[in-house]
C-alpha cells in the first residue's frame, strides 16, 4: 500500500518484465494531432523532415530491423534512422528505444545516448544487471546520478542483447511523468519482441501436484531466500485441488527476540487487503444494494473530487479499478493522522484532481479504494460511522461467512495474539523494528490497506476464490457472477497485466495469475491462485521491501508447478547483493551528525495545509524532525550539485529528504512526493 521510498527501490520494478509476443493491432493510425519538424540534417544539403505522430489507440510499432513492441493510446512517436522516440502525452518523458552492435552493455547505451543526445553527460549511479530470461542473452540497466542539474528529473537506460545486438531504451524525464505514465513505460518494455527469439512457455503444461518432495524442495528454497534477503519473518501457505495443503511459518516475528513466526502468526497484508474488500462489494451487488455500474453520488451524494467532470464519471466499480486518472497521494496519510478519520479522508477528496484523462492509463490510487470500500458499506447503514459500517460489512460479508477468524482491523485485538512485529529499512539497508503504533497511520483508509491476517486466513479466502464462490466447506457465499466481474481487466497495466476491480490479472509465461501484493511500513505481502489449476500461493512477512524475496518465491514456486526453467535463485542472490550495494551507494552522501550550526538555521514549527504541522528542535548533538506521531533524527544529504538536503535518518521514514529554501525572508522545507510538492512554511 505505501510506495517505497528510496529512488533504487522503484527504479528495480520497472524493466523486470519479460517479453511476449504483442497483440497484431495494425501498423500506427494517425488521424490528428500530426506534428512536422524542421530538423537540420549536418549529413545533406538540406532539411530533413521527420514528422511526430500521436497514435490514437493503443498500437503495435515496429522498429527498421524488424522488432515489434506496443505503444499507449495517446503517446507521440517520430521514428528516424534506427531510433524510435516516443513522448508521454504531456511532453515531459520520452523514451528513445534504439540498437547497436557495441561488446559490452554500458558501451552500447554511451553510444546511444550520444547519438539521441550529443551533449549526454550523467554519470551512471547504479548499474542493475538481471537474470537473463525469455529469449534474452544478457539485461542490464543503469541509473544516472541527475542531482548535478535537476533532482525532479529521472533517467535510465535498458540494454538487453540477443546475440551480438543491444536493444536500448532510453529513458529520460520528470519523476512526476514516471510516475502517471509507469504503465505507458511498461507496456513498452514487456511488449518489445526480437525476431526469432521465444520465451519460456507454461501454457499446455501438466500442473504438478505439491507433493512432499516438492514442498520440501520448496520450502529450503523459502529459506534460504528469506536468510539471502535478510528477512526477518515469514509465513506459506498453498491451497490445491480445494484444499490447504501446506502453512508454515520461517524465523521469527521480531528481530532479537526469540518468539517464532508461525502458521497463526498475524501480519498486516497491506494492499492485499484490497482483494478482500471488493469481495465485500461484490456480496452487496448480490444483495441488490448497488450494481458496479451505479454512479457513486447516488449512493453517497456529498461524495466528490477535485474535478466535476470526473465526479460525474465514476461508478462504483470504478473506484476500485485504477483507471480514472486520479493519482496516489499517499504521503497524506503518513502525517498528522492521530485525528484522520474515514469521514475526513472522503471529505479531503474534493481537492484531489486527474493527473491523466479518465479510462486513459492506469494510476494506483488509495484514495480510490478506500471510498470504495467505505461507500459501499454507507449502503448497510448510513447512520453509522463510516469505519463501524465498513468494519461490520467486512466481518459479516467475509471474515465469518470464509471462516477467516483471526483477520481483524483492530490493533488492540492484535497486540493480545501472536503477531508479528514490523521492520523498516535503515540508511544501511538494514532491517529495524518497528511498533506496531507505526502502522496506524492506515486506519483511516483501512479498505485499501488495513487488514491484519495469517496465512491460514488467507488459504481461506483463495479457495473461495478459486471455487467460484464457494467456501472450503461447501457453501456458497457469492455469486460467480459478481465474483468473476472483479477479474474482468478494466486498465492495462503492461503488455502482460491487467488491473481489474481490486486484483490484478497476469499472463505469467502463458498462465492467468489472479493476484494482489501489499506493502506497509514494515510489511509486504504477495497472494495469487491460478484459477485454471486450481492452487494459489501466499506469502506474508514483516519487512519493508521485501519484493525481491516475494518475487524469487513467487518464480520458484511456477518452477515447481510447471517444471519451469530454475530461475529463482539466481534471482534471488544477485537482487539481494546488488540492493545491498545500492543502499550504500544512494546514501554514501549522508552525513548522520551535521554542523550543529548549521542545523540551527532550520530550527521552528513548520505547517503546510495538507500535512499539517511539524517541529524542528535542538536536542543534544544535532537536531529531530517532530511529526507529532512519529519523529527521526536528521541528517544532511550532499548532492552533487552542492544542494544540501534535510535527509530523516531514523525509521520509519530514514531516506525522507526535505529541500531547504529562503522564500521572502522565510524559510521553507520543500518535500517532493510523486506527482505533488508540498512545502512547509515556518
Amino acid at each position: 500500500m505505501v510506495k517505497k521510498y528510496a529512488k533504487i527501490l522503484l527504479i528495480g520494478l520497472i524493466f523486470g518484465t519479460a517479453a511476449i509476443m504483442p497483440s497484431t493491432d495494425s501498423l500506427p493510425v494517425f488521424e490528428k494531432d500530426t506534428i512536422v519538424i524542421m530538423k537540420e540534417d549536418d549529413d545533406s544539403e538540406g532539411d530533413e523532415l521527420m514528422i511526430t505522430k500521436k497514435l490514437e489507440h493503443d498500437t503495435q510499432l515496429t522498429t527498421a530491423s524488424g522488432c515489434t513492441f506496443m505503444a499507449e493510446k495517446g503517446w507521440f512517436v517520430t521514428q528516424r534512422d534506427n531510433v524510435v522516440m516516443l513522448e508521454e502525452p504531456d511532453r515531459e518523458l520520452t523514451i528513445a528505444v534504439l540498437e547497436n552492435n557495441e561488446k559490452t552493455a554500458q558501451e552500447a547505451v554511451f553510444v546511444a545516448w550520444k547519438q539521441v543526445q550529443p551533449d549526454f553527460a550523467y554519470t551512471i549511479q547504479h548499474t542493475m544487471n538481471q537474470v537473463p530470461q525469455d529469449g534474452w542473452d544478457e539485461i542490464v540497466q543503469f541509473v544516472y546520478d541527475t542531482s548535478t542539474q535537476e533532482d525532479q528529473l529521472i533517467v535510465f537506460a535498458l540494454a538487453r542483447r540477443v546475440g551480438a545486438t543491444w536493444y536500448i531504451e532510453l529513458i529520460d524525464g520528470t519523476k512526476a511523468a514516471f510516475e502517471r505514465r509507469m504503465a505507458g513505460m511498461l507496456l513498452i518494455d514487456s511488449s518489445f519482441k526480437v525476431p526469432g527469439t521465444q520465451e519460456e512457455s507454461f501454457a499446455g503444461k501438466k500442473v504438478r501436484t505439491f507433493d512432499d518432495a516438492r514442498l520440501q524442495e520448496f520450502m529450503a528454497f523459502v529459506e534460504e531466500a528469506r536468510e539471502l534477503c535478510e528477512v526477518p519473518g515469514a509465513a506459506v501457505g498453498i491451497v490445491q485441488d480445494g484444499k490447504l495443503i501446506f502453512e508454515q511459518g520461517l524465523g521469527v516475528r521480531e528481530l532479537g527476540k526469540p518468539e517464532k513466526v508461525t502458521a497463526e502468526t498475524l501480519f498486516m497484508i497491506g494492499s492485499t487487503t484490497k482483494a478482500l474488500t471488493t469481495f465485500m462489494m461484490a456480496r452487496l451487488v448480490d444483495e441488490g444494494k448497488f450494481t458496479w455500474d451505479t454512479p457513486v453520488t447516488e449512493v453517497m451524494p456529498e461524495f466528490a473530487l477535485g474535478d466535476a467532470a470526473t465526479t460525474k464519471q465514476v461508478l462504483m466499480k470504478y473506484l476500485v479499478s485504477a483507471n480514472t486518472g486520479i493519482p496516489r497521494q499517499d504521503i497524506e496519510c503518513l502525517f498528522n493522522y492521530e485525528q484522520a478519520t474515514p469521514e475526513l479522508r472522503i471529505k479531503e477528496m474534493r481537492t484531489m484532481k486527474p493527473t491523466t484523462g479518465f479510462g486513459e492509463t492506469f494510476q494506483y490510487s488509495n484514495a480510490m479504494v478506500s471510498a470504495g470500500g467505505y461507500i459501499a458499506a454507507y449502503t448497510l447503514d448510513n447512520n453509522a460511522e463510516l469505519g463501524d459500517a465498513y468494519d461490520v460489512a467486512m466481518q459479516s460479508g467475509v471474515f465469518d461467512p470464509l471462516g477467516m477468524q483471526a483477520t481483524t482491523y483492530d490493533f488492540d485485538r492484535v497486540k493480545k495474539v501472536d503477531h508479528a512485529i514490523p521492520h523498516g529499512i535503515d540508511l544501511q539497508g538494514d532491517y529495524v523494528p518497528l511498533s506496531i503504533a507505526d502502522e496506524k497511520w492506515s486506519e483511516s483508509v483501512r479498505p485499501a490497506g488495513g487488514a491484519w491476517s495469517n496465512v491460514h486466513d488467507m488459504a481461506q479466502y483463495m479457495i473461495t476464490e478459486l471455487n467460484n464462490g464457494v467456501t472450503a466447506g461447501g457453501k456458497r457465499v457469492i455469486s460467480e457472477d459478481n465474483l468473476l466481474k472483479r477479474r474482468e481487466p478494466q486498465i492495462n497495466i503492461s503488455n502482460k497485466m491487467r488491473y481489474g476491480l481490486g486484483l490484478m490479472m497476469e499472463d505469467d509465461h502463458g498462465v492467468l495469475l489472479v493476484e494482489h501484493g501489499g506493502a506497509m511500513l514494515g510489511f509486504s505481502s504477495d497472494m495469487f491462485f491460478v484459477p485454471e489449476h486450481n492452487v494459489g500461493l501466499v506469502v506474508l512477512t514483516n519487512a519493508r521491501g521485501a519484493g525481491v524475496f516475494l518475487q524469487g518465491v513467487k518464480r520458484k514456486f511456477m518452477e515447481l508447478l510447471f517444471d519451469g526453467k530454475p530461475q529463482a535463485h539466481d534471482m534471488v542472490k544477485l537482487g539481494a547483493d546488488q540492493q545491498k550495494q545500492m543502499f550504500e551507494k544512494e546514501f554514501e552522501d549522508v552525513t548522520f551528525k551535521p554542523d550543529v550550526v548549521w542545523l540551527k538555521q532550520f530550527v521552528g514549527t513548520y505547517t503546510n495545509p495538507k500535512l499539517g504541522s511539524v517541529v524542528i528542535r535542538e536536542v543534544p548533538g544535532g537536531a529531530e524532525f517532530d511529526a507529532h506521531v512519529w519523529k527521526s533524527s536528521l541528517g544532511q544529504k550532499r548532492e552533487k550539485n552542492g544542494t544540501l538536503k534535510l535527509i530523516l535518518t531514523e525509521v520509519p521514514f530514514a531516506g525522507l529528504d526535505l529541500v531547504p529554501q529562503e522564500h521572502q525572508g522565510s524559510m521553507q522545507l520543500v518535500l517532493t512526493s510523486g506527482q505533488h510538492k508540498y512545502v512547509f512554511e515556518r
